[in-house]
């Protein structure tokens, strides 16, 4: 009898890692059009070619999907799809200090070492038109580059125009519009990060 429970239960927790190994995530990547990312690898052909095979092992070794990760972010251009919105990234300004330190005098100005940055978002409820979506960049959008720092939005920025806060808008509504952040000035390949309350978290790289 009990050797029929321990089979039971090893059959039960095999079941168990079946589901999670196959488990998707809820994140959806469309990648910005092949046929321009074709010709622009055409174009490059000479400087890729010398890495090919340092591509292949990273290749190999690549498990997370792309978009899920930091290690794979969404490329530039990219619309990804998550929490029931679309997002794509229109464009960045950075750096950005003297123009939000113009607008308004009390504006916070960031340390020596630091710098204002600008990323325009646009972002799409994706619901029935009788159904909302919330945008809340302050507590769901940060930001984070090569030195491996999170950055928060800096919500108290004021005569900025267009700029992103929260948002309660209906299916088929889309928002346009910047997210101000302060970061080193050391920083380099930054990637915007989407964490919903509920689902997964997706990355997506900042032009």
């Amino acid at each position: 009898m009990k050797s029929s429970k321990y089979v039971l239960g090893a059959m039960f927790v095999l079941a168990l890692a079946v589901i999670a190994c196959g488990t998707q995530s809820d994140v959806i990547v469309n990648p910005p059009d092949s046929g321009e990312m074709e010709e622009e690898a055409i174009e490059n052909q000479e400087e890729i070619e010398p890495h090919l095979e340092e591509y292949a092992v990273i290749t190999a070794t690549a498990t997370k999907e792309v978009g899920t990760a930091r290690s794979n972010p969404a490329p530039v251009g990219s619309e990804v799809i998550a929490d029931d919105m679309s997002f794509v990234i229109l464009s960045a300004v950075r750096p950005a200090t003297e123009l939000i330190e113009s607008a308004y005098v009390y504006n916070e100005d960031p340390e020596s070492d630091e710098e204002y940055i600008l990323v325009e978002l646009k972002v799409t409820c994706l619901k029935s038109s009788d159904a909302t979506c919330t945008f809340n960049p302050l507590i769901n959008v940060k930001v984070i580059g090569s030195l491996g720092v999170e950055y928060d939005m800096k919500w108290a920025v004021v005569g900025v125009e267009d700029l992103l806060d929260y948002t309660e808008f209906y299916g088929g509504a889309t928002l346009t519009g910047s997210l101000p952040f302060i970061i080193s000035q050391d920083e380099a390949d930054l990637i915007l990060v989407y964490e919903p309350l509920f689902g997964s978290r997706f990355y997506l790289e900042i032009p």
